[in-house]
């Protein structure tokens, strides 16, 4: 005889539950009607990737935030509308509307923070930060086996700063040993990558299909010799590509192009059978420390030469593979 009844409470509750979930959609879509306009400039004037970047240990935390922003926006609108209805009590009815829009602006916040999150540009730029401070922990442990080296970590290098023929490189790492210096450049990719030294582009096959990636070895190699040249580097620094991913496989490619778990037994390889003088890793640093740049103007330079230098090898590509008789 209680199963009836059982249905029906259940039944009641399912129709609550859609009826929360309808109230809360509608104001959602209020919030975004009301506040899409700030959410260009909330996400320039607060540092939204940021926080989107090292925001994991809180996401048990954002839901629950977010959905009671939503609530006491509603909760305050809704009584703010009642109190101005009233004509006693205008002030209390204009600080609760104050305040509901002060909690609006904090969902905005956090479906902006959402929707970086959420983005495959985002998602992409993430795992190569992760991917750095994995080879950067790995080098890091392995100084053990290269004792009184020195590292170098996500540097930028800028030569002739400040003029006319200002140029720059970026080392995600640098590793001075007493006998070889170390120029790495890292990357995530999960798959077989064919990641042959003549080609511009590299194949790599995951079980998601087949993409290219641009030949990161060129990258490193122009690098290093900048750095030798302008710094006046003793020896020939060693590039390297250190990979992350899920079952990396570097396919038909040299030794120095390797999965990040090899990068340690890679180098020791190197250092084995270094040859010529031995070299002081603080003279070393103490060459490249001049050219080191911290500021983001700086940056922001490095980063616009670099796409523009992508822009001009792509035009190169184009003309090249042309059939004009």
């Amino acid at each position: 005889m209680s199963q009836p009844h059982h249905h029906e409470e259940s039944l009641l509750l399912n129709v609550i539950i859609g009826l929360v979930k309808a109230v809360c959609q509608i104001f959602k879509m209020i919030l975004l009607a009301v506040f899409s306009v700030l959410q260009y400039p909330l996400s320039r004037a607060l540092p939204l990737e940021k926080w989107a970047s090292s925001g994991k240990p809180m996401k048990w935390l954002y839901l629950p935030v977010r959905w009671l922003s939503v609530f006491l926006f509603a909760n305050l609108l809704i009584s703010g509308i009642l109190e101005l209805s009233n004509q006693g009590h205008v002030f209390t009815g204009l600080l609760q509307l104050a305040c509901s829009q002060a909690f609006g602006l904090l969902w905005n916040v956090l479906y902006g923070l959402q929707k970086i999150a959420e983005s495959p540009a985002f998602r992409k730029q993430q795992a190569g930060r992760d991917a750095e401070r994995y080879v950067r922990q790995l080098i890091t442990d392995g100084q053990r086996h290269f004792p009184h080296s020195l590292a170098l970590h996500g540097t930028l290098f800028v030569f002739q700063a400040d003029t006319p023929d200002e140029f720059s490189v970026e080392a995600d790492h640098l590793l001075v040993t007493t006998r070889t210096i170390f120029v790495i450049e890292t990357k995530y990719k999960s798959g077989a990558i064919t990641a042959r030294a003549d080609l511009p582009t590299w194949t790599v096959n995951s079980p998601h299909g087949t993409a290219t990636m641009a030949n990161a070895l060129h990258q490193v190699k122009n690098a290093a010799r900048v750095l030798q040249r302008e710094a006046g580097l003793p020896g020939e620094p060693i590039p390297l590509v250190a990979i992350r991913g899920k079952d990396t496989q570097i396919v038909d490619g040299p030794t120095n192009v390797l999965a990040a778990l090899q990068l340690i037994a890679v180098m020791q390889a190197f250092e084995h059978t270094a040859q010529g003088a031995p070299l002081d890793p603080t003279g070393v640093m103490a060459r490249l420390t001049p050219y080191i740049r911290h500021d983001a103007a700086a940056m922001a330079r490095h980063i616009e030469r670099a796409e523009a230098a992508r822009r001009r090898a792509a035009m190169r590509e184009i003309v090249s593979a042309a059939s004009l008789q």
